[in-house]
């Protein structure tokens, strides 16, 4: 079930607030250095190093992993690895809380990697794909009670087992830099959050561009 939506398009931003396009009543707030600039399709949000979109936390947009979720968006990186770990978008269990869920890039690689935080401590999944400096990537995390999985570009790219119960994440959601850390810099478009565990031919759909569940 499609929760929220962000789409970045003019029509949906209002001096610094960007709506959600699932009806749910959610606003992404920018911060001074975020854009929104042509992008793939219509418009994207534009971030430098140190800019972010969060979007405050409310109950619709609480994780679980008991009924499954999915994270779904396109980034266009436009910068080569700058040796420290780059966050695409972060979650924590509450504010300034520092478990969470992460989507990060690798300090030295073009590669992503996803993390989930359990009673037990942090668990993750890489990809073995590599992202192309400047070109679209679909990126899909998707969580169910068994396992985590990573979709690059509609392809299941890894996956994790979960062994411990996972520590809900319920903080604000932060596209680009998290709170103290650096974010990356590029494009971000078609940020969709799913109260469901998305099956591969879902994901594959959202990749292609076609209208997803």
């Amino acid at each position: 079930m499609l929760v929220a939506h962000w789409t970045f398009d003019l029509a949906t931003v209002d001096g610094r607030r960007v709506a959600d396009t699932a009806g749910a009543g959610l606003a992404a707030e920018l911060d001074e250095t975020a854009e929104i600039v042509p992008g793939r399709a219509g418009e994207a949000l534009l971030l430098s190093g140190g800019g972010r979109a969060v979007i405050p936390a409310t109950p619709q947009l609480v994780l679980s992993q008991v009924f499954g979720f999915s994270l779904a968006f396109f980034v266009q990186v436009t910068e080569q690895p700058v040796g420290v770990w780059r966050s695409l978008v972060y979650k924590p269990v509450a504010e300034n809380d520092a478990r969470g869920l992460g989507v990060w890039l690798y300090p030295d690689a073009m590669r992503v990697r996803v993390q989930l935080f359990t009673v037990k401590g942090p668990d993750y999944a890489d990809s073995r794909a590599r992202l192309a400096v400047g070109e679209w990537t679909h990126i899909a995390f998707v969580v169910d009670p068994d396992g985590m999985f990573l979709y690059v570009n509609g392809r299941l790219d890894g996956a994790v087992p979960l062994e411990h119960p996972v520590v809900t994440p319920t903080g604000p959601i932060y596209l680009g830099s998290e709170p103290g850390k650096p974010g990356f810099g590029g494009l971000l478009d078609d940020f969709r959050v799913y109260a469901s565990a998305l099956d591969e031919e879902a994901v594959r759909a959202l990749a292609e561009d076609q209208d997803g569940p």
